[in-house]
């Protein structure tokens, strides 16, 4: 995996999680992600606000789930996620996958090459959200 870190996306995927700590870890030491900032808002709600870089650019937003109503009505729950995560390298993602096997979590998709050229796998983490890899960077803009 790339060390280099890009900042300040444009564009946040945001889930919830009913155990945030446990997701916390779940996505910096097994996934990959490097904690930017964590804003802990006690029993209520353990974590009000989090952001997680990925280190090929791009971050996600997450929170423990409030127990007030969300903002977003019933859509966002947990476990009902997608995120799309780019990785540098087939063998940079075969060592994720690797990693999330290890740690006991689902795989949804094996490794595999793609008829576009691109390779991915898929899991789901330890609350149901579902999470696709792969080495498909997005199109060029312009």
């Amino acid at each position: 995996m790339t060390t280099a870190i890009r900042t300040q996306p444009g564009a946040w995927p945001t889930l919830s999680y009913r155990d945030g700590e446990a997701a916390l870890r779940f996505l910096t030491e097994v996934v990959g992600f490097t904690e930017s900032v964590v804003h802990r808002g006690g029993s209520e709600r353990p974590i009000a606000h989090a952001e997680l870089l990925w280190p090929d650019g791009g971050g996600i937003m997450f929170g423990s789930e409030p127990s007030e109503p969300r903002w977003s009505g019933s859509a966002g729950g947990p476990g009902t996620g997608t995120a799309y995560l780019s990785v540098g390298s087939a063998a940079d993602l075969d060592a994720l996958a690797g990693r999330v096997a290890d740690a006991g979590w689902l795989l949804l998709r094996e490794p595999a090459d793609t008829d576009y050229g691109s390779r991915e796998f898929a899991f789901a983490d330890p609350e149901g959200n579902a999470w696709s890899v792969g080495t498909y960077r997005g199109a060029a803009a312009g």
